[in-house]
Protein backbone atom coordinates (compact mmCIF):
# COMPACT_ATOMS: atom_id res chain seq x y z
CA UNK A 1 0.00 0.00 0.00
CA UNK A 2 1.66 3.39 -0.81
CA UNK A 3 1.46 6.89 0.44
CA UNK A 4 -1.84 7.69 -0.62
CA UNK A 5 -3.69 4.79 0.61
CA UNK A 6 -1.83 4.58 3.58
CA UNK A 7 -2.17 8.65 5.44
CA UNK A 8 -5.95 9.19 6.53
CA UNK A 9 -8.25 12.35 6.30
CA UNK A 10 -7.27 14.15 9.42
CA UNK A 11 -4.20 12.20 10.35
CA UNK A 12 -1.25 15.04 11.58
CA UNK A 13 2.08 14.06 11.67
CA UNK A 14 5.22 16.27 12.53
CA UNK A 15 8.62 16.00 10.70
CA UNK A 16 12.16 16.07 12.22
CA UNK A 17 13.44 19.50 12.77
CA UNK A 18 16.49 21.36 11.21
CA UNK A 19 18.09 24.37 12.31
CA UNK A 20 18.93 27.06 9.90
CA UNK A 21 22.73 28.41 10.11
CA UNK A 22 24.04 31.79 8.80
CA UNK A 23 25.74 29.07 6.26
CA UNK A 24 22.36 27.94 4.93
CA UNK A 25 21.02 31.66 4.58
CA UNK A 26 23.88 32.44 2.19
CA UNK A 27 23.59 29.35 -0.29
CA UNK A 28 19.42 29.97 -0.14
CA UNK A 29 20.01 33.73 -1.31
CA UNK A 30 23.08 32.59 -3.36
CA UNK A 31 21.04 29.84 -5.37
CA UNK A 32 17.82 31.59 -5.14
CA UNK A 33 19.39 34.82 -6.86
CA UNK A 34 17.74 36.85 -4.49
CA UNK A 35 19.40 40.61 -5.00
CA UNK A 36 17.56 42.25 -2.18
CA UNK A 37 19.79 44.01 0.60
CA UNK A 38 17.74 42.71 3.00
CA UNK A 39 18.63 39.19 2.12
CA UNK A 40 22.25 40.24 0.89
CA UNK A 41 23.56 42.90 3.28
CA UNK A 42 23.80 42.55 7.05
CA UNK A 43 24.22 45.92 7.60
CA UNK A 44 21.16 46.77 5.81
CA UNK A 45 19.02 44.22 7.49
CA UNK A 46 20.71 45.06 10.72
CA UNK A 47 19.01 48.77 11.08
CA UNK A 48 15.90 47.20 8.96
CA UNK A 49 12.59 46.27 11.13
CA UNK A 50 13.72 43.08 11.71
CA UNK A 51 17.54 43.67 12.73
CA UNK A 52 18.81 40.80 11.05
CA UNK A 53 18.93 39.11 7.34
CA UNK A 54 15.50 36.81 7.52
CA UNK A 55 15.12 33.96 5.30
CA UNK A 56 13.39 34.67 2.66
CA UNK A 57 10.08 33.27 2.17
CA UNK A 58 10.10 31.04 -1.15
CA UNK A 59 13.20 29.80 0.51
CA UNK A 60 11.44 28.90 3.43
CA UNK A 61 9.13 27.14 1.74
CA UNK A 62 12.05 25.32 0.12
CA UNK A 63 13.52 24.46 3.64
CA UNK A 64 9.45 23.02 4.16
CA UNK A 65 9.52 20.38 1.82
CA UNK A 66 12.84 18.94 2.28
CA UNK A 67 11.56 18.56 5.68
CA UNK A 68 8.50 17.36 4.77
CA UNK A 69 10.29 14.28 2.89
CA UNK A 70 11.96 13.20 5.80
CA UNK A 71 9.49 12.70 8.09
CA UNK A 72 9.47 8.83 6.42
CA UNK A 73 5.63 9.25 5.89
CA UNK A 74 6.06 9.66 2.10
CA UNK A 75 7.38 6.50 -0.14
CA UNK A 76 8.13 6.00 -3.70
CA UNK A 77 4.65 6.36 -4.81
CA UNK A 78 5.70 9.91 -4.45
CA UNK A 79 4.95 11.79 -8.55
CA UNK A 80 5.14 15.55 -7.41
CA UNK A 81 4.20 18.25 -5.46
CA UNK A 82 1.41 20.40 -7.83
CA UNK A 83 0.95 23.18 -6.10
CA UNK A 84 0.62 25.95 -2.80
CA UNK A 85 -2.82 27.58 -2.00
CA UNK A 86 -3.10 29.58 0.51
CA UNK A 87 0.73 30.47 1.55
CA UNK A 88 0.90 32.67 4.62
CA UNK A 89 4.07 34.08 6.49
CA UNK A 90 3.08 34.92 9.64
CA UNK A 91 6.73 35.51 11.17
CA UNK A 92 10.34 36.02 10.15
CA UNK A 93 12.41 33.33 9.99
CA UNK A 94 16.09 33.51 10.76
CA UNK A 95 19.38 31.71 11.14
CA UNK A 96 19.44 29.67 14.18
CA UNK A 97 15.87 29.10 13.80
CA UNK A 98 14.94 25.29 14.78
CA UNK A 99 12.40 24.46 12.21
CA UNK A 100 9.46 21.63 11.68
CA UNK A 101 6.46 21.19 9.88
CA UNK A 102 3.57 20.15 11.20
CA UNK A 103 0.92 17.87 8.40
CA UNK A 104 -2.79 17.33 8.21
CA UNK A 105 -4.25 16.07 5.68
CA UNK A 106 -6.82 17.81 4.52
CA UNK A 107 -8.98 15.80 1.65
CA UNK A 108 -7.86 12.89 -0.63
CA UNK A 109 -9.18 13.29 -4.46
CA UNK A 110 -8.71 9.40 -6.05
CA UNK A 111 -8.04 9.55 -9.79
CA UNK A 112 -7.80 6.73 -12.97
CA UNK A 113 -4.28 5.22 -11.16
CA UNK A 114 -3.26 8.38 -8.94
CA UNK A 115 -4.53 10.50 -6.29
CA UNK A 116 -3.96 14.04 -4.79
CA UNK A 117 -3.27 14.53 -1.10
CA UNK A 118 -4.08 17.70 0.29
CA UNK A 119 -2.07 18.94 3.48
CA UNK A 120 -1.84 22.01 5.47
CA UNK A 121 1.69 22.57 6.09
CA UNK A 122 2.79 24.73 9.04
CA UNK A 123 6.21 25.95 9.68
CA UNK A 124 7.02 26.07 13.32
CA UNK A 125 9.62 27.13 15.44
CA UNK A 126 10.14 27.07 19.24
CA UNK A 127 9.78 24.63 21.83
CA UNK A 128 6.06 24.79 24.44
CA UNK A 129 4.63 27.67 22.99
CA UNK A 130 6.09 27.75 19.43
CA UNK A 131 5.79 30.34 16.73
CA UNK A 132 3.73 29.34 13.30
CA UNK A 133 6.24 30.56 10.37
CA UNK A 134 4.47 29.80 7.56
CA UNK A 135 1.26 27.86 6.34
CA UNK A 136 0.30 26.56 3.31
CA UNK A 137 -1.85 24.50 1.24
CA UNK A 138 -0.06 21.76 -0.47
CA UNK A 139 -1.25 19.32 -2.90
CA UNK A 140 1.24 16.29 -3.40
CA UNK A 141 0.00 13.65 -6.62
CA UNK A 142 0.94 10.23 -6.06
CA UNK A 143 1.25 6.85 -7.81
CA UNK A 144 -1.66 3.99 -6.59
Amino acid sequence: MGTFDALDLGERFETPSGAITEDDLDALVRIGGYTHPLFTDAAFAAVSRFGKRPVPGQALLLVMGGLVEQSDRFDDTVIALTGFDEVRFTSPCFPGDEVRVEIEVLDKEPRDGRGTLVMAWRALTGGAEPTTLCEARARMLFRR
